[in-house]
């Protein structure tokens, strides 16, 4: 497909994560049904709870931010660039659960046996939470061409 002049940048952004059937219910939204199925477990601890209620809280800001504010003052490179994020952010977060998971049931409730799981989610749940908030953030932007966010905190997003 032929793109319009000033718009090549489309084809050097990455297709990005697909989410699997199983995080396309109850709601189609990724950022709200991961959430739900990860609260639903029962599998996960006060302070694990507290980071799945953040990047729900988190996803829904952006959301906010990015169907208001976003648009009047990205570029439409920038603007896919931050959805991209915001899909990565939930792709890590699936990984380290459904790792947390399977750790979990192969343990049959032994926490040492998944410690490792358990801290990876941590992290990656509060990495995901600081990346959705640093757009909104004084000084969080989209830095043009770089596929990354000024501001944006945690470490790799692969």
């Amino acid at each position: 497909m032929t793109l319009p002049e000033g718009w090549e940048w489309v084809d050097e952004i990455p297709s990005g994560w697909s989410p699997p059937e199983e995080l396309r219910r109850p709601t189609g939204v990724v950022g709200v049904d991961l959430p739900i199925r990860m609260l639903s477990s029962n599998t996960l601890g006060n302070d694990l709870i507290d980071l799945v209620g953040r990047l729900l809280s988190e996803g829904a800001r952006f959301s906010i931010w990015f169907g208001s504010e976003a648009k009047r003052i990205s570029s439409p490179e920038q603007l896919a660039i931050l959805s991209l994020k915001a899909n990565e952010q939930h792709h890590r977060v699936y990984e380290a659960w459904t790792s947390f998971i399977d750790a979990y049931r192969a343990s049959r409730g032994r926490v040492a046996a998944f410690r490792s799981e358990e801290d990876a989610l941590r992290r990656v749940l509060s990495d995901a939470v600081g990346v959705l908030a640093a757009p909104r953030s004084p000084g969080g932007t989209v830095r043009r061409g770089s596929g990354s966010l000024a501001g944006e905190s945690g470490g790799d997003s692969a």
